[in-house]
């Protein structure tokens, strides 16, 4: 008995792994978001620049960003632009979210676990 449960141990052992690591968010490493500020309100429709700046030296870091929004506290995540040149500056048409549990998160491209989050902000 033992042999044919073996080979559905090693299937399972695996999947649960990833399901316990698929769970758990990246901290922030690297990476200070500057703006938005916690408490800040935002105007839906409107441009904001989102401000941050990358700790790692641009060879360690890469040259490109990702940012993300989420409107419920960092649960799910929208992306908000992709290949942004790290230049620690973008300018952000505001999605249309009245919330108070807003945040953006910018990360590295080229090595993901370089990250940072914002405070929560609101979107009105």
């Amino acid at each position: 008995m033992r042999n044919k449960l073996m080979p559905l141990l090693f299937l399972a052992v695996p999947f649960m792994i990833f399901l316990s690591c698929a769970s758990k968010p990246l901290p922030d490493n690297g990476v200070t978001i500057l703006s938005p500020k916690a408490n800040d309100v935002v105007k839906a429709g409107d441009s904001y620049e989102i401000l941050w700046k990358a700790e790692p030296p641009e060879s360690e870091f890469g040259t490109k960003v990702t940012i993300e929004f989420s409107k419920d506290g960092g649960k799910s995540w929208e992306t908000v632009a992709e290949n942004v040149p790290n230049s620690g500056k973008y300018v952000w048409k505001v999605f249309t979210a009245d919330s108070t549990q807003c945040k953006v998160r910018v990360y590295s491209q080229y090595r993901p676990k370089y990250r940072g989050t914002s405070e929560m902000f609101s979107v009105k």
